[in-house]
């Protein structure tokens, strides 16, 4: 198989992958996963988002790479996001007294 098809061959898997996770912050609302479930999918998201943008610039991405892209993701997807940060300092605000004048 030369380079283009397994480039546009790998796009097509990533992105029916992309698919198949539908809207992962809906089913965390709704209960249908748990919090390490949804880390993970998010983490999965991630990495074939990263993947596919890789793959249109031209570079190929082997299982090895991916699989190393998906361990980096993992790492991505547990850290806080700025709104999770931003309502624990308010929280922490709040339990310290709110606004000292």
């Amino acid at each position: 198989m030369d380079e283009n098809m397994e480039i546009t061959s790998r796009q097509n898997e990533f992105a029916n992958l992309l698919d198949q996770l539908g809207d992962i912050d809906a089913k965390l609302a709704a209960d249908l996963v748990d919090q390490d479930a949804y880390l993970e999918l998010k983490a999965r998201k991630l990495a074939y988002t990263s993947a596919l943008d890789t793959l249109a610039g031209g570079e190929p991405v082997d299982d090895d790479a991916f699989a190393a892209l998906l361990a980096d993701m993992r790492v991505v997807a547990a850290q806080p996001t700025k709104e999770e940060i931003n309502a624990a300092n308010i929280d922490y605000l709040l339990m310290i007294g709110g606004d000292e004048r």
